[in-house]
């Protein structure tokens, strides 16, 4: 049944290449408090990348994130690392020194978590304008990939 499931989810990412199909609206707290929704980004093309802290891969490529993409685009593109399994703010900090990295963080719920239908991590959205998805990447990527898919949302790819 979850390679089924799988399956569904990776053809759909065949499918959004075709289809503009809006990313659910989510009003998450960041680190200090304030709240990010994303129906207040329809301007912006967002990455949204979804981790834990048990999360081997996401220690891995969270801080390559933080130093090859995010540094290139972070004027143009609004990065957002949520963290899934925590809802303790004073405990990212360390974790953010211990890992090196530097995206700014929001806080998951399990409301979110079912309505990106994330299964694992780490899983990403690349959102484009309008909150239309570009594309889902499930599991590690390369940086190669990532920054396809965001000069795609930014309309240069």
């Amino acid at each position: 049944m979850k390679k089924l499931f799988l399956t569904l989810i990776l053809n759909l990412t065949v499918v959004l290449d075709s289809f503009a199909i809006q990313a659910p609206n989510f009003a998450l707290k960041d680190e200090s408090g304030k709240v990010v929704e994303l129906s207040k980004l329809k301007s912006e093309v967002v990455f949204l990348t979804f981790w834990a802290t048990t999360c081997h891969s996401c220690k891995d490529e969270l801080p390559q994130i933080s130093s090859s993409i995010y540094p290139k685009y972070k004027d143009r593109v609004k990065f957002y690392a949520v963290v899934i399994d925590t809802d303790n703010p004073k405990y990212i900090p360390s974790i953010k020194q211990e890992w090196s990295f530097n995206l700014p963080v929001l806080f998951g719920n399990s409301d979110v978590m079912e309505k990106y239908r994330i299964i694992g991590t780490p899983i990403t959205y690349i959102i484009g304008k309008n909150n239309n998805i570009v594309k889902i990447f499930i599991g590690p990527q390369s940086m190669e990939k990532f920054e396809q898919a965001i000069k795609k949302g930014l309309g240069e790819g």
